[in-house]
């Protein structure tokens, strides 16, 4: 569900929910061409279906991290784990950074986990998504996406990048870095999380509201 404020949607859901739709389409795929058990076959039909799995996460804007074959034997596997209850919780947090001279913007990163579910596949998604606060663009979306058998990981990962950007917002009070290096260096956090699919979207990160003559 997308909450509805009285005076303002926030596109923070509705990006996040294209990356749900994303995801669902290919769990969509995984449960129709499981039930051919293509998977378990011969290879030539392992090597058709591998094919057409490819090539839908490539029109998906999707990324594989690893084996394609071992992301798509874990995936169609998937609902038939039993994971407690307990640790399918959704989380949602938000660090601003507000920035200490007027010419240069405000940063705020939302990191959150939600639980994907199509036709009795489920997987979780991690999502950071990084704007310049000021004028509401995106600079930095990532959606990563882990099977339920790796909810730990998933647990990781979203910890990881909370402490690595709240680092980010106390080295920059602290003088350490200046205001260009916090895109750049929230990019470096980020390429470096792992998971079995990916979406990865970036915009120029420098932002200068009133550029000096």
């Amino acid at each position: 569900m997308i909450p509805i404020n009285p005076t303002q949607l926030d596109d923070f859901y509705l990006h996040k929910f294209k990356a749900q739709e994303k995801i669902s389409k290919v769990l969509g795929f995984i449960k129709a061409e499981g039930n051919k058990k293509l998977i378990k076959t011969a290879s030539v039909d392992q090597t058709s279906l591998l094919s057409l799995f490819t090539q839908m996460l490539s029109l998906l804007n999707l990324k594989v991290d690893g084996n394609v074959k071992d992301v798509l034997n874990s995936l169609s596997q998937n609902d038939q784990i039993k994971v407690s209850s307990k640790k399918t919780s959704e989380r949602h947090d938000d660090i601003k950074i507000v920035s200490k001279k007027i010419k240069d913007s405000h940063y705020q990163f939302d990191i959150s986990k939600d639980v994907v579910s199509k036709d009795g596949h489920k997987v979780i998604m991690i999502s950071c998504y990084a704007r310049d606060a000021y004028l509401g663009r995106y600079l930095i979306k990532r959606n990563y996406f882990y099977t339920r058998d790796r909810e730990e990981f998933a647990d990781r990962a979203y910890d990881e990048i909370m402490t690595k950007i709240a680092d980010l917002k106390d080295r920059y009070y602290n003088e350490i870095i200046e205001v260009p290096e916090i895109f750049a260096q929230t990019k470096k956090v980020l390429d470096g999380v792992i998971s079995e699919i990916k979406i990865e979207e970036d915009t120029i990160g420098n932002i200068n509201r009133q550029p000096e003559l």
